[in-house]
């Protein structure tokens, strides 16, 4: 589905990060983030559905199909665009992304994929959001991987080099007067010094950056469009930080079935224009 957002309306994003489905048949915990979420869907309006990696206990999960046709059966109810990115937990088992990415086919209402490119079975791609049939925003999101190949005291991975440059080679003639987002799932080495810049939220946790700076932020601060990261990755991190001009945030951990002493809930992310504003509506 193309993205669109009304002439008088901003666009509401609602990311959905960490939720941890287990096995089919579902325990009490994961059906129970399945029927927050629907409640969720229901009683709020979005344009788009961004699920920012995690989404089921790879390792313990033996038919991904049938977790995951469970949630898309919750998403397919609503008419919102879904968009997905993948976390370290997500292929822990005996499937690949690709195989992840194929059961993507099973949502009603895919958000359009731009510029997809796959490297190491992560897959880059862009989300173009129109306004008056005019680009007014580009959503960049990043396969961030899972655990650390290289150097070998890396526990989890860095943006690869080719991520960047398709990032750098994208056809968009972008600057600072525009306002784009991205979105990974592991966070970038600079929410570290981020997390003394707090705007809102909370830090309840060590941020689980890689160790190794794959130079993300910098290509990101050089383009001078993209306006903010928000990541899942660490539960108990919410927080939104401004640090060297750039919004580094994170997700509100969404699923039951896994740890976290914070409410369960979702990001709102609103872009109106030139505005950003940003906001926790728990279930």
């Amino acid at each position: 589905m193309q993205l669109t957002i009304a002439t008088d309306q901003p666009f509401r994003i609602c990311q959905l990060t960490d939720l941890h489905l287990g096995d089919f048949p579902l325990n009490e915990a994961s059906q129970k983030t399945l029927a927050a979420i629907d409640r969720l869907l229901t009683e709020n309006t979005f344009d788009l559905i961004m699920v920012t990696g995690d989404l089921i206990w790879g390792k313990l999960v033996s038919h991904p199909d049938q977790v995951l046709g469970a949630l898309y059966d919750v998403f397919n109810r609503h008419t919102v665009p879904v968009a997905i990115t993948y976390g370290n937990h997500d292929t822990e088992g005996a499937f690949t992304r690709n195989d992840l990415r194929t059961l993507e086919r099973r949502l009603t209402h895919p958000a359009d994929k731009h510029f997809s490119l796959i490297v190491a079975d992560r897959e880059s791609y862009t989300l173009e959001v129109y306004r008056d049939q005019r680009l007014a925003h580009v959503l960049y999101v990043w396969d961030s991987g899972a655990y650390g190949h290289w150097p070998a005291d890396d526990q989890y991975a860095a943006v690869e080099p080719e991520q960047i440059a398709w990032f750098c080679l994208l056809p968009y003639a972008r600057n600072h007067e525009h306002h784009d987002l991205g979105f990974p799932h592991i966070p970038l080495p600079e929410y570290h010094a981020a997390s003394h810049h707090l705007l809102s939220g909370s830090k309840n946790e060590p941020i689980c950056s890689p160790v190794t700076n794959s130079g993300l932020f910098y290509t990101l601060l050089r383009s001078q469009n993209v306006q903010g990261l928000f990541a899942g990755h660490d539960h108990d991190n919410n927080f939104v930080a401004r640090y060297r001009g750039l919004i580094l945030g994170y997700g509100n951990v969404s699923g039951y079935n896994t740890y976290g002493d914070l409410p369960r809930g979702a990001r709102v992310i609103e872009l109106d224009g030139d505005q950003l504003t940003t906001s926790i509506l728990l279930y």
